[in-house]
């Protein structure tokens, strides 16, 4: 009995010195209470441990960037550490300082090549980079090591962004390959359909989701796509059923909505299309495919003089304002220039005058200049010089001035004139003189014969 007594003593003697023991910085950090951790902190003779704790409690306050300066530190005095790399590297990156977390990744795979958490994560990064060749070369190296679903997924997305239509077999193939291997990635499937969606291999995209739905019929992104194929293969019954499903678990994305309500169209249940396509507009009002059929809903029910509205709006987002139009002529026409093409220069400036820019009188004169002095075609400079001289105008009261694309009076416009003025006149008078020279004779000025 003494024995027992004395044992228990002793235990409850140690059980008290480990609680003295415990290091309240440990304590507070392991409570989430940063602020108590880094004051403590501060109170201590900086170590490396303590600079790795300093900076986890920064990151966990949300100051990326004071932790950041804690983990350059603790790189410059544990070099050989790749710890402190990857710890500045996640820093930089929640910073966007993407060129320096790369640098620190690369850094940290030098001394651990084999460490899989930052391969993984420098690819990823590569990728949000669109540096789309190396995230590949570097996903196919560690595919070799690693089969993984993940990393095929970072192989199969690097060659999405690498290989253009004519090689599209290869990134279904990288897909397939995941198919294979893990039936019960949901992913693989989504982003397989919606391949063979954009490729209208609709009959493709309803078997590999509806394959997938065997596994698990509630998924969201293989539902979408499934239920796309079905509505754009005019299937409209089934994608109905489809959407209903999506809707019902509080799906309204814009494509569920969208499509939807062009399944519900078409079968000429103009209500809820209705009441689905007003949902996709909310969030994105100026689509074109969007006013349109929601227009076209409209007209078929109570809502006809919105209907009206939606179709207005449509037509003007189609058809681009004079204003802007102006502005993109001007952009081609300086474009045409560079490019040493005078002919086409020439053409887009009366086009531009003629369909959008009419108080842009100036453009005649620049027209004549490109004729004359680029194309050496006098007779075209001379009628866009008449042109331009016709719009001079006149003088006194209720003169109207010339103004720009955007309305502004051009200043030294008389100037311009006069210099067309003369311009012309001497065109005209050089070619008397070659007419002279050449022996033919102006008739308007000869006598009748009586």
């Amino acid at each position: 009995m003494r024995k027992l007594l004395i044992s228990l003593c002793l235990s409850a003697c140690c059980s008290f010195l480990a609680a003295q023991n415990i290091n309240p910085i440990q304590e507070a950090m392991a409570n989430y209470d940063y602020e108590t951790a880094l004051s403590l902190i501060e109170q201590e003779t900086p170590t490396i441990p303590l600079l790795y704790q300093k900076g986890k409690a920064l990151k966990g306050l949300g100051s990326n960037d004071k932790a950041l300066l804690v983990f350059q530190e603790i790189v410059a005095q544990d070099s050989l550490n790749p710890r402190a790399y990857i710890e500045a590297a996640e820093c930089s990156k929640s910073l966007a300082k993407y060129r320096e977390a790369l640098d620190y990744y690369q850094s940290a795979l030098k001394l651990n090549p084999d460490n899989k958490y930052v391969r993984l994560q420098y690819i990823s990064l590569l990728m949000g980079m669109k540096r789309y060749k190396e995230s590949l070369e570097e996903s196919n190296l560690l595919a070799e090591k690693d089969s993984s679903a993940y990393v095929l997924h970072l192989r199969a997305e690097s060659m999405s962004h690498v290989y253009d239509n004519s090689e599209i077999m290869r990134v279904i193939e990288a897909y397939q390959d995941i198919q294979r291997r893990y039936p019960e990635d949901y992913l693989s499937a989504a982003k397989l359909g919606n391949i063979y969606v954009a490729g209208r291999q609709l009959e493709d995209a309803i078997e590999i989701t509806e394959k997938y739905r065997t596994i698990d019929s509630t998924n969201i992104l293989v539902n979408r796509v499934n239920a796309q194929a079905y509505c754009l293969n005019k299937d409209y019954p089934k994608a109905i059923e489809r959407y209903e499903q999506l809707l019902q678990e509080q799906d309204s994305t814009f494509q569920t909505c969208f499509y939807a309500g062009i399944s519900y169209y078409a079968i000429e249940d103009f209500y809820p299309a209705h009441d689905l396509l007003e949902r996709a507009l909310k969030d994105d009002g100026t689509n074109i495919n969007v006013l349109y059929y929601l227009g076209r809903a409209c007209s078929k029910t109570s809502w006809k003089d919105e209907g009206v509205e939606y179709l207005k709006t449509a037509v003007n987002i189609a058809m681009p304002g004079d204003s802007v139009m102006s502005r993109l002529y001007v952009g081609l026409a300086d474009c045409y220039k560079m490019a040493f093409q005078f002919q086409e220069q020439a053409n887009t400036l009366l086009e531009q005058y003629n369909e959008y820019d009419r108080n842009n009188h100036k453009l005649l004169y620049d027209a004549a200049f490109v004729y004359y002095y680029q194309l050496k075609n006098v007779p075209k400079a001379e009628q866009c010089l008449e042109a331009y001289l016709k719009t001079r105008p006149k003088s006194g009261k209720g003169a109207v001035q010339e103004v720009d694309s955007d309305g502004v009076p051009i200043i030294g416009e008389n100037n311009r004139y006069n210099a067309a003025e003369n311009w012309l006149k001497d065109i005209r008078e050089r070619r008397k003189k070659e007419d002279f020279f050449k022996g033919k004779v102006d008739t308007a000025n000869v006598a009748p014969i009586k």
